[in-house]
């Protein structure tokens, strides 16, 4: 995983919340910007690229989605990860 400046981890806030820290994000220079969902944010995650993709349109790009599990405790926790790269 990337460094943890460019990763936007998906929880209980709005999806339009999301999506303007990843412009954010992408107006600060970052080049890529990692949406990362766990559990049963995976879906908000996939809602807040879907919603990142109509505000900038062909400015962004879908590099790689990452789907995997991880352990905690004794349970498996599913996660996906969305990059995106700035075009423009």
């Amino acid at each position: 995983m990337a460094s943890s400046a460019n990763v936007i981890v998906v929880g209980k806030k709005s999806v339009n919340d999301y999506v303007l820290s990843a412009i954010l994000l992408l107006n600060e220079g970052h080049d890529e910007v990692i949406i990362r969902g766990q559990g049963n944010n995976i879906n908000k995650a996939v809602e807040v690229y879907n919603a990142l993709r109509r505000r900038l349109g062909d400015s962004i790009e879908l590099v790689s989605v990452s789907i995997d599990s991880f352990e905690k405790g004794r349970r498996l926790v599913p996660f996906i990860e969305i990059k995106v790269r700035r075009t423009i």
